[in-house]
């Protein structure tokens, strides 16, 4: 299987954890400023969400994405609340360029201020490691 992993982390902790789903699925992480050059059969897409709602750079990257390099799609994010509904947000783009979304999702806690320090911790690494092997099913 192919796969590639696309984030955009305005603190790092989304790229904590996308780094994290990378190691899992033997790929880099990258941010959504590099499109996707070849076919993958699963497109992990991470975002903070803020106020319920998914950085407007990852909602530019899903709506810039081409169809016919992406099998299905995996969503995960950080925020410091809950995620609100961004997997709807995530879900309703992807399926407007008619890509199919996964319905297991993966969400933490992040470091905002003095808010959740130290998250994600290792546990959520390790269940973001978990999340990718359950979705690529490695």
């Amino acid at each position: 299987m192919r796969f590639a992993v696309r984030y955009y982390s305005r603190g790092g902790s989304t790229e904590k954890v996308a780094r994290a789903i990378a190691r899992e699925v033997g790929e880099r992480a990258e941010t959504t400023d590099k499109g996707l050059e070849k076919r993958v059969d699963i497109l992990f897409i991470g975002s903070g969400v803020y106020k319920g709602h998914i950085d407007p750079h990852v909602k530019s990257f899903i709506q810039s994405l081409d169809p016919s390099k992406v099998g299905k799609a995996a969503f995960f994010s950080t925020a410091m609340l809950s995620g609100g509904k961004s997997d709807e947000e995530v879900r309703r783009l992807l399926e407007e360029k008619g890509i199919t979304m996964d319905t297991r999702t993966f969400h933490c806690h992040g470091k905002f201020l003095f808010f959740h320090r130290g998250h994600p911790d290792r546990k959520d690494l390790v269940d973001a490691e978990i999340f990718a092997k359950k979705i690529g099913k490695l």
